[in-house]
């Protein structure tokens, strides 16, 4: 089965990283097919690897956001005693990973641009609040790492007015 898809809309349903990374292989060639905006076949194989089978297109980037650092929590926490802690630095990069799905070179249309605007903004307020959570200090194997606890960031979350 062969998929006609424009460029622009595997950027809209957030999964552009995924394409340049594992379909075109270069930054810069994708930037020229997202330039050109041109529809094209994508295989189904191809389609499964970048997840464009499992999405459903929606200019809600916020919501977006918000199921994919809730599942990135829910994978990557590890247990200690009662509660579960992320790694810190986890968090800050999962965070500009997602940022990362939507490319400079990109010009979205009107309803795209103020849903990108609208992450952008909600993104440095979920930052600054990041900030102030407290920091769980651990040592393995005489490595000292720092943790957030996973259901603190969880709770910076808002779900509800954006």
């Amino acid at each position: 089965m062969k998929i006609s898809i424009y460029p622009e809309d595997i950027v809209k349903r957030c999964l552009w990283d995924s394409f340049t990374y594992y379909i075109v292989g270069s930054e810069k060639e994708a930037e020229k097919i997202l330039k050109e905006n041109k529809e094209f076949e994508l295989s189904e194989r191809d389609a499964v690897v970048i997840g464009l089978l499992k999405v459903i297109e929606t200019d809600n980037f916020i919501h977006r956001f918000n199921d994919y650092l809730i599942h990135f929590l829910s994978v990557r926490s590890i247990k200690d005693k009662d509660n579960f802690l992320i790694k810190k630095k986890s968090v800050e990069t999962a965070i500009d990973k997602f940022v990362d799905k939507f490319p400079d070179y990109w010009t979205p249309d009107l309803g795209y641009k103020q849903s990108l605007d609208d992450l952008i903004l909600y993104v440095n307020d979920l930052r600054g609040k990041i900030e102030k959570i407290e920091i769980i200090k651990l040592s393995v194997q005489n490595v000292m790492y720092e943790f957030y606890n996973t259901n603190s960031v969880k709770k910076l979350l808002n779900f509800n007015n954006y």
